[in-house]
């Protein structure tokens, strides 16, 4: 009996699954959306350091309050086709992972409402009922996220040919290159260089899930 080529997708959130950069709508609320949005680019276009310009990033979130996180999180708008793409997932009985460089705040939310099975991302400190300015450890890297796309493998016992890894990043081309289909979504001219297969649009995807074993 055939089974299914792959069985894990890994993907990331900013700009892949979600439409845009959320870190940026958090910004926005403070009035400072254009200067994180700036950072945020030059990081996923691979030219900082992640970690620098997230702590960076974070800091100048200092005092946001968590009501306006929370309600931001409830207005994320999703790519289109990301509803399809996880629905397609569940028929196919693909595990899915969300891993992100992004915060548990929205990536929680994000996640239980696309159904993922597993949600990875940064944890943000609270002063009472605002941001602290500080993430907390363990961040978030490129070496996290294929990290745990290894584990999910492992968990399953399969190789890491059955795994698809997808996102738009600098900080994705590790698990890009870890997995045996690595996916650019509208990726950065150094992301797309690196994956197996670049889309424009999410249900691109969907018939990669139903491939067969020979």
């Amino acid at each position: 009996m055939n089974s299914l080529k792959y069985r894990l997708l890994v993907s990331d959130m900013d700009s892949t699954i979600a439409e845009g950069e959320t870190i940026v709508d958090m910004a926005n609320a403070l009035g400072i959306g254009a200067k994180i949005a700036e950072i945020t680019e030059r990081s996923m276009r691979g030219e900082l350091d992640f970690r620098q310009a997230l702590e960076e990033r974070v800091m100048m979130l200092q005092g946001l309050k968590l009501s306006t996180i929370q309600g931001i999180a409830r207005e994320v708008g999703l790519s289109e086709g990301a509803s399809e793409l996880l629905s397609a997932c569940r028929k196919q009985r693909v595990r899915t992972v969300l891993v992100s460089g992004g915060f548990d705040l929205i990536a929680d939310v994000v996640g239980a409402a696309l159904g993922f099975d597993r949600v990875v991302s940064n944890r943000l400190e609270l002063a009472g009922d605002a941001l602290s300015g500080n993430v907390l450890e363990p961040i978030v890297t490129a070496e996290t996220k294929e990290s745990v796309l290894l584990a999910e493998c492992l968990a399953l016992g399969i190789d890491p040919a059955r795994a698809i890894a997808m996102g738009d990043g600098a900080n994705d081309i590790v698990m890009i290159k870890a997995a045996g289909l690595g996916v650019a979504y509208r990726g950065k001219p150094i992301t797309r260089a690196a994956a197996d297969l670049s889309i424009d649009q999410l249900r691109d995807l969907i018939p990669y899930l139903t491939e067969q074993d020979d």
